[in-house]
């Protein structure tokens, strides 16, 4: 088996490193998901309000109205961007969130981000085979979905299902050969919250089988969930595979004095934020994961075998970047010089 995939150890929702039973029934999924089951009317905000939309699947960017799923024509703006993917303006967004949640989770602040270009799905078992054949990327891992209880790895591989089974490392060679990179974590959570502080991509209201893929078995196709896009097109950002962003996993981000610009402290700084949370006995500050050993990277958005309750946006879990999981993949990211800035309000 590769190193650093699971062995024989069938996965929680929350936790993909908790044992349960291979099979993840509804009841199962309720119970591990996160702590705030009644977290829905704990924030209030604007939820799916209209806001401007920057989409570039023609390779074009347009603007657009946001308020039925992806953006859907409108005047081309002057940038020109690549196909199959979406603009996200710069500008200040609330990320994190109070009171729900774990401690890593928390308190909501405010981050800065420039432009950048997020790939509108997650990336495709098509597209990443097309990698491998050109010897940029190496295979999957095949014997995940064995080990984690979901079965044979074939029905996975469709060739628009996401990816999976995959690297932090590998992750970033495919973005790479893109010619792109793969998504800090405040990108991320900026393009799954805009700057209206919704709680999910597609807004305040709680999770459906309509909006987003997850308490399931298995993932299905990319972007075959519009109506639970987020506030500039992307689809997928809640639910399906688990998505490696390009940040080392801090549980202390929030509060260091780069918080405001989403940067994570260094390797050093983490270990000792690790160290004191194992002396005060936090065990659930990191969520339900255990206090990592050493610097974990950060997965973003929920799987197919996730809980409705945590696939809110500023929901944050880690592991090791070695870690080649079937309910983790990825989406790629490209900065957009000279893309628009939201004004603040």
């Amino acid at each position: 088996m590769i190193p650093g995939a699971l062995a024989s150890r069938p996965t929680s929702p929350t936790c993909p490193t908790c044992p349960t039973p291979p099979l993840l029934l509804a009841a199962l999924l309720a119970a591990c998901s996160s702590p705030d089951a009644e977290e829905a009317n704990v924030l209030s905000g604007p939820g799916a309000s209209r806001i401007t939309a920057f989409t570039a699947d023609a390779g074009v960017v347009r603007r657009g109205a946001a308020d039925a799923g992806p953006a859907a024509g409108g005047a081309p703006a002057e940038q020109v961007a690549e196909a199959g993917m979406i603009g996200v303006p710069g500008g200040v967004f609330g990320m994190g969130a109070d009171r729900i949640g774990e401690g890593d989770e928390q308190p909501a602040h405010p981050v800065t981000v420039a432009p950048f270009l997020l790939d509108r799905t997650e990336v495709t078992n098509a597209e990443y085979h097309a990698c491998e054949a050109a010897g940029a990327c190496r295979p999957h891992d095949t014997q995940s979905s064995v080990d984690n209880g979901f079965g044979p790895d074939e029905a996975f591989r469709t060739p628009d299902r996401p990816i999976s089974g995959v690297s932090h490392a590998d992750a970033e060679a495919f973005c790479a050969w893109k010619g792109k990179r793969l998504p800090t974590e405040a990108e991320w959570e900026r393009a799954a919250r805009g700057s209206d502080g919704r709680k999910y991509p597609w807004g305040d209201t709680p999770a459906e089988p309509r909006l987003a893929v997850y308490g399931a078995v298995i993932t299905e196709d990319v972007g075959s969930r519009p109506r639970g896009a987020g506030p500039y097109g992307h689809l997928d950002l809640a639910g399906n595979v688990w998505e490696w962003v390009a940040d080392l996993y801090d549980p202390y981000a929030y509060r260091r004095p780069t918080a405001d610009r989403g940067i994570p402290g260094t390797c050093d700084q983490i270990r000792a934020a690790q160290d004191e949370l194992r002396r005060k006995m936090l065990f659930g500050f990191t969520g339900k994961n255990p206090i990592p050993d050493g610097c974990d990277y950060v997965l973003r958005g929920g799987a197919f075998n996730y809980g409705g309750p945590g696939l809110r946006a500023s929901n944050r879990v880690h592991h090791p970047g070695t870690f080649r999981l079937i309910m983790s993949g990825f989406r790629c990211a490209k900065d957009w010089p000279g893309g628009p800035i939201e004004p603040a309000e």
